[in-house]
């Protein structure tokens, strides 16, 4: 079925673009003046040509509008359903920065410096009797080891 309708149509352009030039040389001229039947041709090509303009023009605008109006009705609600989504990932990360990750920095400097006051306690060593310094023989190291 669908190849009729190809063959139909492809039959009645060839017979709209022949037909001037047919009408051309079976038509009796004037005076056996060619230039006007020339003449006559090219006026109905060229009002063929601009009614496939026109047609086409108007194919055109409808088909942007068709555009116009898909990309309101579908496109638009789903970049406001994106909007949403990252307001809430935004929110959800700024609910677990406060709530999850705030208490654990806080321990972690909390226990870094009870960390640094037991290695400060632990490497001092006691004082000497006449607040004297000890004798070094050449050690640098403090602490025990």
């Amino acid at each position: 079925m669908k190849v009729a309708f190809i063959v139909i149509g492809a039959v009645l352009v060839l017979a709209a673009l022949l037909l001037p030039i047919i009408l051309l040389f079976t038509q009796p001229l004037p005076d056996n003046n060619w230039l006007i039947g020339v003449r006559d041709v090219s006026v109905i090509y060229t009002a063929m040509f601009l009614c496939v303009g026109a047609i086409l023009f108007i194919v055109m605008t409808a088909l942007l509008a068709f555009i116009a109006f898909m990309i309101r009705d579908r496109i638009v609600p789903v970049i406001e359903k994106v909007d949403d989504t990252v307001k809430t990932v935004s929110g959800t990360t700024t609910f677990i920065s406060e709530s999850v990750v705030s208490p654990i920095i806080k321990t972690a400097g909390a226990a870094a410096g009870a960390r640094a006051m037991v290695q400060t306690l632990m490497r001092r060593k006691p004082p000497t009797a006449g607040g004297k310094k000890p004798k070094s023989n050449g050690d640098s190291k403090q602490g025990g080891s």
